[in-house]
């Protein structure tokens, strides 16, 4: 058969295929490219032997594709699951008319997960996933965005959709009149771009406390992700090393008496987005952490701060002024248990962008 479990023994045509197609670059392929993929694919805390990653193999000994499968585990009201999340999914341009990436998909959904997954599909993989039997899942497809430089950030993201050069001098030119717009908007009293500093007690978010708080505030859900110790050091410290949006911030706010009643994750990126992996906490206190998170990305250069939002709470980011979006990367999902789709497909899960392929990006 074409379609094949990875091998150590392919890294290195699959870090080509990521490199060079994938990621559309020139030069050759930096070593570090298959050190991350070793260990996202090889040592990674949820190793399963039985729902390995996969290769086309066209039998004369080179890759012609690759299919990323990382397993997590997750629990359904105390009962616990396995899912199959697939990523960094890539085929040769001239492999294509193969059949090669389908081939690739039906091998991954025969796999023996409980459910299949995705958290970051674009518009054309959506397309031919749900031609596959997967269903958009929109209650976790839904992004916000909160402008905290509002004139900044239009021009950044102006200049994603231009050419480099022209972008470059866009930002060039603009910077010093964004720069006076958006000191005034921060500054104004009726603005809702204002910035205050929020009086809230924080200390860094460690992995004791924050393995605390998952089982603390899942309640009223029906689907959690499950982690020890070990599982949610080895993800944070991989995310912390690949830097892939940024550096990795993580804030737990408490109050008077040192309870702690929320936290936040995301990396900060001076200039650009702050993409947001996790925020929670106590429903009462939503609006608080949120301002204290806003008021943290501005005060470290961010234009802008973007995530995914849990539909219960979108009246709470509304009130913040945030916008609402899905053209930020899809969650698609499939399983021979239609049960547990319909459970995501409603909302009943209490899972972040830290639970998915998303945040195992290499940067």
């Amino acid at each position: 058969m074409p379609v094949r479990p990875l091998i150590e023994g392919d890294i290195q045509q699959v870090a080509d295929l990521y490199w060079t197609v994938l990621r559309e670059r020139k030069r050759p392929v930096p070593s570090v490219v298959e050190s991350n993929l070793r260990e996202l694919y090889f040592t990674n805390p949820w190793i399963d032997s039985t729902l390995p990653s996969l290769v086309y193999d066209a039998g004369n000994g080179k890759i012609e594709g690759f299919l990323g499968v990382v397993p997590r585990k997750m629990s359904v009201r105390g009962e616990s699951i396995r899912i199959a999340f697939g990523g960094n999914f890539v085929v040769r341009p001239e492999s294509r008319t193969s059949l090669a990436g389908l081939r690739l998909l039906g091998a991954y959904m025969a796999g023996e997960q409980d459910l299949s997954q995705t958290d970051s599909a674009n518009d054309i993989s959506r397309a031919l996933l749900r031609r596959l039997g997967f269903r958009t899942i929109l209650p976790f497809s839904v992004h916000w965005v909160r402008p905290l430089r509002p004139a900044h950030y239009a021009v950044h993201t102006m200049s994603r959709l231009g050419k480099s050069a022209v972008s470059a001098t866009l930002g060039m030119v603009a910077k010093p009149f964004c720069s006076a717009v958006d000191s005034i908007a921060a500054r104004l009293a009726t603005s809702p771009f204002r910035q205050t500093a929020p009086h809230l007690h924080t200390t860094e978010l460690d992995v004791e406390t924050l393995l605390r708080c998952l089982a603390e505030f899942r309640s009223g859900y029906s689907l959690w992700p499950e982690y020890d110790i070990h599982s949610l050091n080895w993800l944070l410290n991989f995310m912390e090393r690949m830097k892939a949006y940024g550096s990795v911030h993580k804030i737990a706010l408490h109050d008077g008496t040192g309870k702690i009643f929320g936290w936040y994750i995301y990396y900060r990126n001076p200039g650009a987005v702050a993409e947001v992996v996790q925020i929670g906490g106590a429903r009462q206190f939503i609006k608080d952490i949120l301002d204290h998170l806003f008021h943290d990305a501005w005060s470290h250069g961010a234009v802008a701060a973007h995530g995914v939002v849990d539909r219960r709470l979108m009246d709470d980011f509304s009130d913040k002024n945030c916008i609402f979006t899905c053209r930020g990367g899809w969650m698609l999902a499939h399983s021979r248990k239609s049960e547990l789709v319909d459970l995501l497909d409603s909302g009943d899960a209490f899972i972040s962008r830290l639970d998915g392929e998303w945040c195992l990006g290499f940067g």
